[in-house]
Order: C-alpha cells, then structure tokens, then sequence
C-alpha cells in the first residue's frame, strides 16, 4: 500500500481527524491544513491522489513529519491510536498551514 493511493488510509485518517476534539469539521480541517474541503472530500472519497507538496503541508498542519505519516501509511496502526500517541506525547499540534 502507498500513501497516495490508499482511499483506506486517508478515509481513515480524515475521520479520526475531523472526530478529534481539537478539529471538531471536515471544514475545520481544510481550514487548519489549507487544504480546500472539496479536495479533502476527493481523497476521502477516492476521487483524487493528494499530491506530494500536498502531503507535505497536510503533516505539517497537524503536526506530524512526513516520517511519520509514511509510517502510518506503511503500517496498520489504527488512525485514532496514531493521534492518541502524538497526544499523550505531547505532539500533536495543528498548525495553520501557510
């Protein structure tokens, strides 16, 4: 599996991100990311690949490397596990995306 082209990967993580209290919208979540909802809404939906410099800005959003969401991709952790790990570590913080 590859993070691009996993609809299981960023369906999921979407999900546990907008349920995340801090997130609480797939609107929020654009607007924290400066991703656009409706391209949120592509690669949730499978309809579109998030593209690398998209990626890049996705994990600095919400305070993840591209390391670590490479591993997320590569592994099976489950997506609310990942995010309640970042918290407990003290982590996990979204940043507006410039």
């Amino acid at each position: 599996m590859t993070i691009i082209g996993s609809i299981i990967l960023w369906r999921s993580l979407i999900e546990a991100l907008v349920e995340d209290e801090r997130v609480g919208s797939s609107r929020e979540l654009g607007r924290i990311t400066g991703i656009s909802f409706n391209t949120l809404v592509n690669w949730n939906e499978g309809k579109a690949d998030p593209r690398l410099q998209k990626l890049v800005q996705f994990a600095y959003a919400i305070g993840w490397s591209m390391t670590e969401l490479m591993q997320y991709a590569e592994g099976d952790e489950d997506p609310y596990e990942a995010i309640a790990r970042k918290k407990r570590a003290g982590q996990q913080k979204y940043r507006k995306s410039s």
